[in-house]
C-alpha cells in the first residue's frame, strides 16, 4: 500500500457543511479524516471559540466583532443555514465543545487567531479536557506566538504556519536554510506550508530530517493529494477528507 498522510480536515468537512461547527467536524470524521483543523478567538468575557474571522457578517446573518460580543450574543447566531437549510440553527461552538466529541486517537489542530491575551484561557480549556496531549498541535503564523506557546508548554506540539504564497517561494536553499533556522529558534514542533507548485520533494524532505512534522494546507485538488502523499508529508489539510482519501487510495 502507498504511503498517505494524515489527513486532516480543514475547519471540518468545510466544503460541505459549515466551517468550524461541531456538524463539520462530525462529517470530518465521518468521511475518515484522521484529525481536523478550527480557528480559535476569544470572545469579550473570556471565552475561546471556534471561528476564522474577526467578525461574523461571512457566516452569520449579521455582523458582530468576537473581541468585542460575549458568549451568549455570539451563540445566539445562527452560523448554519449559510450552507443550507439543512444546517439550520447551527451555532459558534467552545474549544471545550469541539473537544468534548473528538473521538479517541484523531488529531485535533487548532489555529490561535488572536493574540498573546488568548494563550492564558485556551490552556486552561486545553488543560480542563480529557483528550491526551499528543492529540493536539496548535498552529500560528506568527513566530512570537509560537516561542511564546512552546515557552509556557514545552510538551504541547506547536507547528509555524508560512503562507508560501505570499511570502516564501522557496526558490533557493538559503531560503530553506532560514526556514529551517526559524524552526529550530521558536522550538516549533513542525511546519505547516499552503500548497503551492514551489514546494519541492527536496525541501519536504529537507524539513522531515531535521525531526519536523510537515503540514501541507489548503490542498483540495486530487493531483495535489497524490504529488504530496508522494513526497511523504506527514499530513495535508483539506476541506474535503473524503475525495483527498479515494484519490490517495486509488
Amino acid at each position: 500500500m502507498n504511503y498517505i498522510p494524515k489527513v486532516i480536515a480543514h475547519r471540518g468537512a468545510s466544503a460541505t457543511a459549515p466551517e468550524n461547527t461541531l456538524p463539520a467536524f462530525a462529517l470530518a470524521f465521518k468521511e475518515g479524516a484522521d484529525g481536523v483543523e478550527c480557528d480559535v478567538r476569544l470572545t469579550a468575557d473570556g471565552q475561546v471559540v471556534c471561528i476564522h474571522d474577526a467578525d461574523t457578517e461571512r457566516v452569520a446573518d449579521q455582523k458582530l466583532v468576537v473581541e468585542q460580543s460575549d458568549l451568549a450574543t455570539l451563540q445566539a447566531l445562527d452560523v448554519g443555514k449559510w450552507k443550507g437549510t439543512a444546517y439550520a440553527d447551527t451555532r459558534i461552538p467552545l474549544l471545550s465543545e469541539v473537544m468534548a466529541v473528538l473521538p479517541p486517537g484523531k488529531k485535533l489542530f487548532i489555529e490561535l487567531k488572536a493574540g498573546k491575551e488568548i494563550l492564558t484561557p485556551l490552556l486552561e480549556v486545553i488543560d480542563a479536557g480529557k483528550i491526551e496531549l499528543k492529540q493536539i498541535a496548535l498552529i500560528a503564523f506568527d513566530q512570537e506566538m509560537v516561542k511564546a506557546l512552546k515557552a509556557k508548554r514545552p510538551n504541547l506540539k506547536v507547528f509555524w504556519l508560512i503562507d508560501v504564497k505570499s511570502n516564501w517561494l522557496g526558490r533557493s536553499e538559503l531560503k530553506l536554510a532560514d526556514v529551517l533556522d526559524t524552526l529550530v529558534a521558536i522550538k516549533a514542533n513542525g511546519l505547516g506550508l499552503r500548497c503551492h507548485s514551489g514546494i519541492k520533494r527536496e525541501m519536504v524532505r529537507s524539513i522531515l530530517k531535521a525531526d519536523m512534522h510537515l503540514n501541507i494546507w489548503m490542498l483540495d485538488k486530487p493531483v495535489d493529494a497524490r504529488r504530496y502523499a508522494s513526497f511523504e508529508a506527514s499530513s495535508i489539510t483539506t476541506s474535503c477528507p473524503k475525495a483527498m482519501l479515494d484519490a490517495m487510495r486509488g
